[in-house]
């Protein structure tokens, strides 16, 4: 099977059909680019790129990597201007997230928002088609978009019920780390951190798997497949940075990923003497663990290892808090 060619990485000074081709896609996703040059990538480009990614929850490079054009793919499509159904590769994008949002917000489970077309999304079609009258065959074609669209109001009022099962969950689940299932994941660079974390838990009574791997989507397939309740990632970055991020779009965010990287975040700013924030993110691995999950981005790199136990410390300590207290979830 010949594998599907890696789209190529552009930042300033780039030029060809490439950058006609991304220009065409921030155009779709609502960032238009000042510029005569449609085949160069200029510092217009590089604008309006880090825009996007800004608004995604991605990091603000200007250059276009593998994440952005995966983000700029999902954003190509609003609401309403496709079919939306199952298939083989199953269809993703904002679109889909939209109408598994507005699904779960009138009562039909759709599993975990997403933005991935999968059977838990066709069922919840096929059962909003049966309620409302229209035929059955689990597609969002016009007819049920139509539908969908007129009960938008009402939707729009209600909590998806994904977020109601996970704050269920959240509140229901043992108050201690014993016997919890927690993934700890590595993107390469901070093994000694994730390891330490993961000594750490496991000596709270925490069943833990660690990862170590580039790639966000793999790291949800893993966490999912271990059916995990928590995900950890952690990132070194070159600069100095202190960055724990959940997952979040305009629409829906995770009450308990929020709350962890809340809780997280100071002790991590203390540790590492910089100043930390939260930001809500929709990458793969955000977005597609079924459970929740916080992201650490910490830096410099260079000297990280030295921290890693009071990095370890912050993050078991704000841990321990967020499972002991399930009144805070969603309020922070």
């Amino acid at each position: 099977m010949q594998e599907t060619p890696r789209p190529p990485r552009l930042e300033i000074g780039d030029s060809g059909e490439a950058v006609v081709d991304l220009h065409r896609q921030l155009t779709l996703a609502g960032y238009l680019v000042e510029t005569i040059h449609l085949d160069r990538f200029e510092q217009s480009t590089h604008d309006a790129v880090a825009a996007f990614q800004r608004r995604r929850g991605l990091e603000a490079t200007g250059a276009v990597g593998g994440e952005t054009w995966k983000s700029l793919a999902e954003a190509a499509h609003n609401f309403g201007e496709r079919l939306l159904c199952r298939r083989t590769p199953m269809m993703r994008g904002d679109d889909v997230a939209e109408l598994q949002l507005l699904l779960g917000s009138l009562g039909f489970d759709t599993g975990w928002i997403d933005g991935i077309f999968g059977p838990e999304t066709e069922n919840a079609v096929a059962d909003f088609q049966r309620n409302a009258g229209v035929p059955v065959d689990g597609v969002a074609g016009p007819t049920t978009i139509e539908t969908l669209t007129r009960l938008r109001l009402s939707a729009n009022a209600a909590r998806p019920v994904a977020a109601i099962r996970e704050q269920e969950r959240l509140r229901d689940a043992p108050k201690s780390l014993v016997g919890r299932r927690i993934v700890v994941g590595d993107f390469g660079f901070s093994p000694a951190v994730a390891g330490e974390l993961g000594t750490t838990l496991r000596k709270a009574g925490a069943r833990v798997l660690l990862l170590h791997h580039g790639d966000g989507a793999t790291h949800a397939r893993a966490a999912n497949q271990f059916d995990a309740e928590l995900y950890i990632g952690l990132m070194a970055v070159v600069d100095d940075a202190c960055t724990a991020s959940f997952y979040e779009t305009d629409s829906f965010s995770s009450y308990g990923g929020n709350d962890l990287a809340n809780f997280a975040i100071d002790a991590l700013s203390l540790a590492l003497r910089i100043p930390g924030d939260v930001e809500g993110a929709r990458t793969p691995v955000l977005r597609e663990t079924r459970m929740p999950a916080v992201v650490f981005r910490l830096g410099p790199r260079e000297g990280l290892e030295q921290h890693k136990l009071p990095i370890s410390t912050a993050i078991h300590e704000a841990l321990t808090r967020w499972i002991s207290v399930p009144d805070d979830v969603g309020v922070a």
